[in-house]
């Protein structure tokens, strides 16, 4: 039987405290990556243009998931894509501009804002250097799949974005939080890379919100200990160590994920 095991990106293989693949975790990649009918697979919010893995490492994972699932690969062939409608994109626009709130457009190989304020810097200077570039009007000219927004009502103004829209969103950066396609999520990503795959075991492994679903459709479910979110550790089948106290090798022996 295969082992398809789905590791979500920042603070569960890659620390963003320290901007680096801990020593364990990338010992445990490589293991697992060379194991007979072992299959890896990384999901992350972020796009394909800022993920943090150098060529090599990338090279471990047979599935590639980006922006909350609107993007899928197999190694590198586009398996699967969620754009969000152009008319929700403009009505996005529109709204955002009125409200006078800092909106990001997520594409396929470039992110850019529609202004540059204080908001943005507390929400993503740390994890986005340098910033994107500022252009309002760029939704135009590219597919967007995925927003950002910059706010610090969050409680207040997503439910307002979130009914006009009809979008999906993930609590994310400082202050703010993400909109995507109602579709689009880990797991239904996880979905369509699997919809042809037979006689496997899925392991996921994640810290956020938006591995909520990914966690809950495994047959073996991880949760980070670092995950402030609890419904995560609720849905998870084990809890695994802090990313900071560099254990995950040594956690996977431990269940007998791989011998």
């Amino acid at each position: 039987m295969k082992k398809i095991i789905i590791f979500d990106l920042d603070n569960t293989i890659y620390s963003s405290k320290q901007k680096k693949v801990l020593p364990q975790t990338l010992k445990l990649l490589e293991e697992l990556s060379a194991t007979p009918n072992v299959f890896l697979g990384v999901a992350t919010g972020r796009p394909k243009s800022k993920i943090m893995l150098d060529d090599k490492m990338l090279d471990l994972f047979t599935y590639k998931i980006f922006i909350n699932g609107a993007i899928v690969y197999k190694d590198d062939y586009l398996l699967y894509e969620n754009p969000i409608n152009k008319n929700v994109v403009k009505k996005m626009y529109d709204i955002t501009k009125k409200m006078d709130i800092v909106a990001g457009y997520v594409g396929l190989n470039k992110e850019y804002i529609s202004k540059n304020d204080e908001s943005v810097d507390l929400g993503i200077k740390k994890v986005y250097s340098p910033l994107p570039v500022a252009d309002e009007n760029i939704y135009e000219e590219m597919p967007v799949y995925q927003f950002w927004i910059f706010t610090n009502e969050r409680d207040k103004i997503r439910p307002i974005l979130v009914n006009e829209t009809k979008l999906a969103y993930y609590n994310w950066h400082t202050g703010g939080f993400d909109l995507v396609d109602s579709k689009t999520n880990k797991a239904n990503a996880i979905k369509e890379l699997l919809k042809d795959e037979n006689n496997y075991q899925l392991i996921t492994v994640g810290d956020g919100h938006n591995d909520i679903k990914m966690i809950e459709m495994a047959d073996i479910g991880i949760a980070m200990n670092n995950s402030g979110f609890s419904k995560l550790k609720e849905k998870a089948d084990y809890i695994a160590p802090n990313i900071e106290d560099d254990q995950l090798y040594d956690f996977f022996k431990s269940i007998k994920i791989f011998s």
